[in-house]
């Protein structure tokens, strides 16, 4: 096998530590104004009755496709894109938009604690088998793990026939093996086998790195549009470096991100704190595109000079 999808890796380094506890995260969604609501979370009700305040654990995707339906009919659904962190409550609220129109917004995050197992969690000791269901709202997806003292198989199916991954590793001889299809559904970061880097080459660029694995376009297409629903500059910037905190980015993917603001002194903001969650950061330059003044050009030059 020639080539070795990300996902495989992240898989197999999980399993080789034995198999540790899921980082979970959870959702809370609350109205200002007190209109009750259900959460339709990749399709599932989740709430049976209509609340002001609904939480959400025990998530383990990165995102989800979160619908607001209203006990007053009258009042228009809200679809929309969220993201989670791990180990991390996000907080969303419904409130007004400057053209009165409901919408949900980032609000606050906290840190869970660091023992954190959701209410109905099932935990599973050594020696056991657990299954898990995961959906995206559109394409299944299956995961079998098989866990004991010494390692464990995990096995992963999509649907559409998009990953079918299988992993084995023994933990006590310090041994994997496995094997994975990946299709060309989606655009997947890969390494060559045999090789001992851990990072991605981009075409034609040779520079120094400063985080290793960029978002894929399809995520980066969809972070992007959870900043562009933004009402002000000062939500979108909270919910860009919610996102860069926790993911790298290319020089051309903070550049459009950067001009999703009104203001200058914004785009200045965002360019600096993701100078350091950059990959091809010596391709930085051409974020001085999207200034209109001289002198944020020479900002940007001489933070990134400070942080070198």
């Amino acid at each position: 096998m020639k080539k070795l999808n990300l996902l495989l890796i992240i898989l197999l380094s999980s399993a080789a530590v034995g198999f540790s506890q899921v980082s979970y995260s959870s959702l809370t969604f609350f109205s200002e104004d007190g209109y009750p609501f259900t959460v339709i979370m990749n399709g599932l009700k989740k709430n049976t009755e209509a609340r002001t305040n609904v939480k959400l654990e025990g998530l383990t995707n990165a995102a989800y496709k979160i619908k607001i339906i209203f006990e007053d009919k009258t009042i228009p659904e809200i679809d929309k894109n969220v993201y989670t962190k791990p180990g991390t409550e996000i907080t969303y609220r419904i409130k007004k938009d400057k053209k009165g129109n409901n919408v949900l917004r980032y609000y606050s995050e906290a840190a869970l604690p660091y023992d954190y197992i959701p209410e109905n969690q099932t935990v599973y000791p050594d020696n056991s088998t657990g299954s898990v269901v995961v959906s995206d709202g559109n394409t299944g997806v299956h995961i079998d793990m098989n866990v004991n003292e010494t390692g464990g198989n995990v096995t992963i199916q999509t649907e559409d026939g998009s990953i079918d991954l299988n992993a084995d590793v023994n933990v006590n001889n310090a041994t994997s093996s496995y094997n994975t299809q990946v299709s060309q559904n989606e655009t997947h970061y890969e390494v060559e086998n045999n090789t001992t880097d851990n990072y991605y080459h981009m075409p034609g660029y040779n520079g120094r790195i400063g985080c290793p694995w960029p978002m894929n376009p399809q995520n980066f297409q969809r972070a992007k549009q959870t900043i562009s629903n933004a009402d002000f500059d000062s939500d979108k910037q909270t919910i860009a470096q919610q996102i860069v905190n926790s993911n790298c980015l290319t020089a051309r993917q903070v550049k459009e991100i950067a001009a999703l603001f009104d203001f200058e002194s914004d785009k200045l903001k965002f360019a600096k704190f993701a100078y350091t969650h950059t990959y091809d950061i010596e391709n930085y330059f051409i974020i001085n595109d999207i200034f209109d003044f001289s002198s944020s050009i020479q900002e940007l030059n001489n933070y990134i000079n400070s942080v070198r």
